[in-house]
């Protein structure tokens, strides 16, 4: 077995003879292993901050890592993509306001380290009816967002937010909101000062907001007697929809998670 090297100029002994001048002058600078450049003294202390720097270094990479990939809000499984709204089938709202007319369906998508978001827009009409001379083609619309924050949390600011009527997707004075429990961490239906029939749901689970609203118009085609004026019934119904919104959000959210 070889034995390791030993060191020369050990703290208990003098200089090796060899180091010294042959007239009895001062030694000269021992050799180590690190190089003539630097005495064995100032070796170890340079190796340690050197070596304290990296292990900082790698910690301080270690912990921005963790941030970035875990310090976001927690996202719940959702999974947004090209078509997904083609997954969200608004089963509770097609059996009362007609079936969906996916010839009109538009999907709009935004991804980004920090948000990704999609914008689904979907129609149902129900069949066209008659009124005496007047024929009544009521359509509803359905515009339906997500936002997915994936580094700040939207919770503190939401009601806020709505309040203001200051959102991405919204711009109108908000009269109030409505709280629904048992659903995401917080939701609320909003209403806002619009014309026409509308209804608006907004839910915010985790770092993900999602937006479900309800819009209809009617359009009225023919010509009644002179002086007569299409039927009072012809405005579209929004009436005890508001359950139904919100059994369309909940089967929204489940399909989006799978």
């Amino acid at each position: 077995m070889i034995s390791p090297p030993e060191l020369v100029g050990g703290p208990d002994e003098g200089p090796p003879p060899e180091t010294l001048d042959s007239g009895g002058g001062p030694p000269r600078p021992p050799r180590t292993r690190i190089g003539e450049w630097l005495g064995e003294g100032r070796a170890r202390p340079w190796l340690g901050a050197l070596g304290g720097a990296v292990a900082a270094s790698a910690l301080w990479a270690g912990g921005l890592y963790a941030l970035d990939r875990d310090g976001g809000p927690d996202q719940r499984g959702y999974r947004l993509a090209w078509r997904s709204c083609e997954k969200v089938p608004l089963t509770s709202l097609r059996e009362r306001l007609g079936e969906r007319d996916t010839t009109t369906d538009s999907e709009d998508l935004f991804e980004d380290p920090a948000l990704n978001r999609l914008e689904c827009r979907m129609s149902m009409r129900p069949p066209v009816r008659r009124s005496g001379e007047y024929e009544i083609q009521q359509r509803y619309q359905v515009t339906f967002h997500v936002e997915q924050h994936r580094r700040t949390d939207p919770g503190p600011e939401i009601e806020a937010l709505l309040k203001s009527g200051r959102r991405g997707w919204g711009g109108f004075e908000t009269e109030k909101l409505t709280p629904v429990k048992g659903l995401g961490d917080r939701a609320y239906f909003v209403n806002n000062y619009r014309s026409g029939p509308q209804l608006e749901l907004v839910v915010q689970d985790g770092g993900v907001l999602l937006t479900l609203q309800l819009f209809g118009d009617t359009e009225v085609n023919g010509d009644g007697p002179p002086g007569t004026e299409p039927p009072d019934d012809s405005a579209p119904d929004l009436s005890g929809t508001a359950g139904r919104v919100e059994a369309a959000m909940r089967e929204a959210m489940a399909v989006l998670k799978r």
